[in-house]
């Protein structure tokens, strides 16, 4: 991966070429997008926003013309879009001018929490929603392909899926970003994105959000609703503050790197790891762990 970014980064060119190469790839394969959209983040961050907003048109141009030429239809692009392209650059915009990768992380948050709560003003129902997009998107495929489903079981998940959209969003964009400012350190800078990743610490007034959501769950049972949903994006963006804290922990401790992978395996197989992670990240707000590291490591 870094050889793409090292490439990517010879020249204007190279980056446009890079871009939209991988643009177009990503129509077949999506997990290219990732790349579209670190390299976007990349050339902001290093070069300029003027440059990375034209290494996002050509992202954008490429994605659009070959979508619309295998299907006709510039929606699946329009989601493409939003999904990798453009809120990585807005968040690389922000975390250039900033210096701070909690801010580019509440940003990516607020706009998530946003989009929530324009789908609750505008859909009544979100759970009947899904089941209603499921029967007419979903259900023909299934049955073209002799594929057995449990209508009850989809009704109960039907309420879970905002959330699990919302929390997915947050990981891939920031992840995305993540992977770009690696890049910028290993090329130009090394030890820095370390560094800034261990100091990763969102604003108090986070974990006191997270606080009252928990309030209003317990007092309606952690029924499907706005509330719910987001306390999908708190717990996205807190997680990650309890991963810098892992990290920093397994560095100044100096303990083996099977421990980051041991956790990594959890979070992959056992989804309540991220709300340990996430829990640890807000009580880190008022104890500091880091902090107390460095003082114990003195």
């Amino acid at each position: 991966m870094l050889g793409i970014a090292n490439y990517a980064m010879k020249g204007p060119t190279q980056a446009l070429i890079a871009t939209a190469g991988f643009a177009a790839l990503s129509v077949f394969l999506a997990p290219f997008g990732i790349l579209v959209g670190a390299i976007i983040a990349l050339v902001t961050l290093r070069v300029s926003v003027a440059e990375g907003l034209k290494t996002l048109i050509w992202g954008v141009v490429s994605h659009t013309a070959v979508t619309l030429l295998l299907t006709g239809n510039y929606f699946p692009a329009v989601v493409s879009v939003i999904e990798y392209m453009l809120p990585i650059f807005l968040m690389a915009v922000i975390l250039k001018n900033t210096q701070s990768m909690a801010s580019a992380l509440q940003f990516a948050m607020i706009i998530v929490g946003s989009g929530l709560i324009a789908f609750h003003l505008l859909v009544a129902d979100p759970a009947q929603w899904w089941i209603a997009q499921f029967n007419e998107f979903v259900v023909p495929l299934l049955k073209e392909s002799q594929i057995d489903y449990n209508l009850e079981t989809i009704s109960e998940m039907a309420g879970m899926v905002s959330l699990l959209i919302a929390i997915f969003i947050i990981i891939l964009w920031y992840s995305i970003l993540l992977v770009a400012r690696w890049w910028q350190s290993e090329l130009y800078n090394p030890g820095a994105f370390k560094a800034d990743f261990y100091d990763l610490a969102l604003p108090r007034s986070v974990a006191y959000m997270a606080i009252l959501l928990a309030i209003i769950g317990l007092i309606n049972g952690a029924e499907p609703g706005l509330a719910y949903d987001l306390s999908g994006v708190l717990i996205a963006g807190l997680m990650f503050q309890g991963l810098a804290i892992a990290h920093k922990t397994v560095a100044v401790n100096e303990l083996h790197a099977a421990w980051l992978a041991g956790l990594y395996v959890l979070l992959f197989f056992v989804p309540q790891t991220m709300l340990i992670l996430a829990t640890i990240g807000m009580v880190d707000s008022w104890i500091d762990f880091r902090s107390r590291l460095e003082n114990e490591e003195q």
